[in-house]
């Protein structure tokens, strides 16, 4: 390529037409909005959730032979129930305020550090209370309630199957929220953008 025709290409370059960055005051209010949308949509599917394995494991507390299995049910209603708490404490939807862009956009922003946070620590007060109560009734299982016409070797070999099941869809819901917290962080550094714009 020539110097001449590399100048062109340049300058042709240089003197394009660019897409406007400008975010309005509607902008950020629509996007605001959106997300409270969809944490309240979230938390919605949660407690629907909650309620059933609420209704199904308080059926198994009632109606399960063994200590070991009745009380790893109990458990694991306590458990649903210390998760609907922290998660309405945590991460209940907010009303948009209304006013001037900057408080809205620090509104945003505060609500999008605060989902954030709640989905890095997801393994603490949405994983970890489901352990005792899990681990309990794998153990009721093992020791107490073995399947009839199918031999004790066979049975544990399901058991563990199970509990490695378990274990991995615990590290999915764990690995998924991460992946959230991370793409909620972009989201608070193209507003710390905006900001210093």
């Amino acid at each position: 390529m020539s110097d001449s025709a590399s100048q062109d290409a340049k300058t042709l370059w240089q003197n394009q037409e660019t897409e406007s960055t400008t975010v309005t005051l509607d902008d950020i209010r629509k996007r605001a909005g959106q997300f409270q949308r969809r944490v309240r949509n979230r938390n919605r599917r949660e407690y629907i959730a909650s309620a059933v394995v609420i209704a199904a494991f308080g059926v198994l507390a009632w109606q399960m032979p063994g200590w070991m299995m009745k009380l790893g049910s109990v458990l694991i209603v306590t458990a649903t129930l210390f998760v609907v708490w922290q998660l309405h404490r945590r991460g209940r939807a907010q009303t948009v305020p209304d006013g001037a862009a900057a408080g809205l956009l620090a509104f945003h922003r505060e609500e999008l550090v605060r989902q954030r946070e709640m989905l890095r620590t997801v393994w603490l007060w949405y994983l970890a209370p489901f352990v005792p109560g899990m681990a309990l009734i794998l153990l009721a299982r093992y020791f107490q309630l073995h399947t009839p016409g199918r031999s004790l070797a066979v049975d544990h070999l399901i058991i563990v199957f199970g509990a490695m099941i378990m274990a991995l869809v615990f590290v999915i819901i764990l690995l998924l929220n991460l992946w959230v917290a991370a793409r909620l962080q972009n989201r608070i550094h193209e507003l710390d953008r905006l900001k210093a714009e």
